[in-house]
């Protein structure tokens, strides 16, 4: 016997049976067979509503087959279930007969839901959906005896009283006994998340981890560009994943994301990348006009934000809650519905299929509205717990924490110097000339390179601040850090491909980084191509993890 659900609705019309079965196909993929359609294969029935005539066929058919004929139109279909498919959903079944040669034919595979409300409510719910004159009387469909309906209670495995439940939660209740929600102790999301003022090289990483994961999920807003590397070029990504051209991985932006319309459309078409794989939560904020003139005028000139409208539109939904001028959603805007999904209805089914999922937080841990030096701050929280909430994931969803540093921090160019506006402090500031001269590189070329993804604004950088870099551990508790640009180190790093390649200057860096985080670092990046010569060869991570995200070999 196949391992496979036979889910049997039983109940008087009105009650919720084909709108539960509907769900269930929905949602859960099941196979909706309707006693209708196997009544409807044997009859050639005219008129705007047969269902009498269907009523009194089924009482035939009934008396013909002893009550089989149900199980045998399900038959058929229960042996073409794909292994992938949880099941059939029978909508419907009308007696304890009935019932009785499905439990004979299935055995436990089948599970019997009864649905049931009172009389007020069936004939309130049969006049808001019938409401032509034409349509037959309640008591001419009203086919279950008062008889049937006990004894159709007394046997179902589930039953629900509806007047007080729509479908969803009748679906909830269902599918709980079909053990199709998961447990709470499944843990199969990895986030990835910036462990100092941003830009720590988060993109590359993800590009690089893609392929692992069966879904990309990503927070925060345009306001962050994520840099990749791969043959024909460098790629920024503002809004999608940065690992959308590296996998075939469903992508997610969560609810919590804003949304720049007209650069993410561009960013989607330049990604070539349909609506069925891409979902965008229809809660999601969309920036407009005026949320970007806002930031132009005031934040961007005092501590070097982006100007992207991200902080405005977020205060917006805040301030104008139930008014005309608060901001739209993803919902709201055409171009996007054929992209709408709801987050956490196919992360719950990552979860039921045990896919794996990274999540790729975006910008630092220091600039976090709450944990960063105020006001030198973005509008969000950009640690872990703030990107989950944004997506919508629970903490105890998480597998792996990975944080990612940089071995010499930046913050921005400073605004407006001459009016003492600045970007935010830097414990012990230098120059990329000097970094680049202490490490033997081109000081031209990495001056050249240290521009800003997202404003192509200068950079400022710093050397490594260690209190700075234990207060994210803190924050953020990784499993695994990620280490970039060790060539500021030492220009010899760009030619390391395994860990004893690397400098002893770097290895005893990397030894105290571990000691302080109390974790590994698991993934080393030695480079980041400049130059269109350096695009030849981009193996420039040393992979020194023990765990994989792949799905293990069934």
């Amino acid at each position: 016997m196949k391992k496979h659900h036979v889910v049997i609705i039983s109940g008087k019309t009105c009650t919720g049976k084909t709108g539960l079965a509907e769900k269930l196909r929905q949602r859960y993929g099941f196979r909706v067979v309707s006693s209708r359609d196997i009544l409807n294969a044997r009859l050639e029935l005219a008129g705007k509503d047969h269902r009498p005539a269907l009523i009194e066929e089924a009482r035939n058919q009934d008396e013909q087959s002893n009550s089989k004929w149900i199980v045998a139109g399900v038959q058929p279909q229960f042996e073409l279930l794909r292994d992938d498919e949880p099941g059939i959903v029978v909508d419907h079944v009308s007696s304890a007969e009935q019932v009785r040669q499905f439990r004979e034919c299935f055995s436990t595979n089948l599970v019997h839901v009864h649905l049931y409300a009172t009389q007020e409510t069936l004939l309130k719910r049969y006049a808001e959906a019938e409401p032509s004159a034409d349509a037959p009387a309640y008591s001419d469909i009203d086919h279950l005896t008062p008889e049937s309906v006990e004894s159709l209670k007394a046997d179902a495995d589930v039953r629900i009283f509806t007047d007080r439940t729509d479908s969803e939660d009748t679906l909830v209740r269902v599918a709980a006994q079909l053990h199709l929600l998961t447990p709470p102790e499944l843990r199969c999301v990895d986030v990835l998340v910036g462990g100092q003022y941003g830009s720590e090289g988060k993109g590359n990483i993800v590009a690089y981890l893609a392929n692992e994961y069966d879904v990309l999920i990503r927070v925060g807003g345009p306001n962050a560009g994520h840099t990749v590397a791969n043959a024909e070029g460098k790629i920024v990504h503002h809004q999608l994943p940065s690992g959308t051209r590296f996998s075939n991985a469903k992508i997610l932006l969560g609810p919590g994301i804003t949304l720049n319309v007209k650069g993410l459309l561009a960013e989607i078409a330049k990604s070539e990348i349909g609506p069925g794989r891409l979902f965008i939560d229809p809660q999601a904020t969309i920036i407009d006009a005026q949320d970007i003139a806002n930031e132009e005028r005031g934040v961007k000139g005092t501590i070097a934000s982006t100007g992207s409208g991200s902080g405005e539109a977020k205060a917006r939904r805040i301030r104008n809650r139930g008014r005309p001028d608060q901001p739209k959603l993803a919902r709201d805007i055409p171009e996007l519905e054929p992209y709408l999904g709801s987050t956490v209805e196919h992360l719950e089914l990552a979860y039921r299929h045990g896919h794996s999922v990274l999540l790729e937080g975006t910008q630092g841990s220091a600039l976090s509205l709450y944990h960063g030096e105020y006001p030198y701050v973005t509008s969000r929280d950009t640690n872990v717990a703030g990107c989950l909430a944004e997506a919508g994931i629970s903490p105890s969803r998480v597998r792996k924490i990975l944080m990612v540093v940089r071995t010499t921090p930046i913050r921005v160019a400073d605004p407006d110097g001459d009016k003492g506006n600045i970007s935010g402090h830097l414990k012990v500031e230098t120059s990329f000339r000097v970094i680049a001269e202490n490490a033997g590189l081109d000081p031209d070329e990495v001056e050249a390179a240290e521009r800003t993804s997202t404003t192509n604004r200068k950079r400022r950088v710093g050397w490594f601040e260690w209190s700075q870099f234990r207060r994210a551990c803190d924050l953020n508790a990784p499993t695994d850090i990620v280490l970039t640009f060790v060539d500021y180190i030492s220009a010899s790093n760009q030619k390391a491909r395994r860990f004893e390649q690397l400098s002893s200057d770097t290895i005893k860096f990397i030894e105290e980084l571990e000691r302080v985080a109390q974790a590994p670092v698991s993934l080393i990046n030695t480079r980041f191509p400049q130059k269109d010569g350096d695009f030849k060869d981009l193996r420039s991570i040393i992979d020194r993890r023990n765990w994989t995200a792949r799905s293990p070999i069934r």
